[in-house]
């Protein structure tokens, strides 16, 4: 039962640590979001420490999975991530990489070949 236990708290320790990274999140700022300490997220990430079930679903909440997926092994290759969890990831990577800037890139006019642009214009 031992064994058990300690693979499931490392896969809940490995978990938390790269969903928070994924969200660009401190050990503080999901304590903040969970109402739990900052210590306590420490310790769950290096195994010291276990939550409670509504520990686990406050986790969950605030980072934006289900409950059950903190608990599954994140190095297994079927670990798979719904459509929602991809696109909140693909939002977030191009919050980072563009950041706030605005769009001013315009993409240009390419003519079609029947003789009109994208616009539908002739030439």
């Amino acid at each position: 039962m031992v064994v058990i236990m300690d693979y499931i708290r490392e896969c809940l320790a490995t978990n938390l640590k790269i969903r928070r990274a994924v969200m660009r999140l401190s050990q503080e700022e999901l304590a903040e979001l969970t109402g739990l300490s900052s210590g306590f997220i420490a310790n769950m990430e290096t195994g010291r420490s276990w939550p409670s079930s509504e520990t686990l679903f406050k986790l969950s909440a605030a980072l934006g999975v289900d409950h059950w997926k903190l608990l599954v092994d994140p190095k297994k290759e079927g670990v798979a991530y719904t459509k929602e969890e991809l696109s909140m990831l693909l939002d977030r990577a191009k919050s980072y990489i563009l950041g706030d800037l605005p769009p001013s890139y315009a993409a240009p006019r390419q003519l079609l070949s029947d003789g009109e642009d994208r616009n539908g214009a002739l030439r």
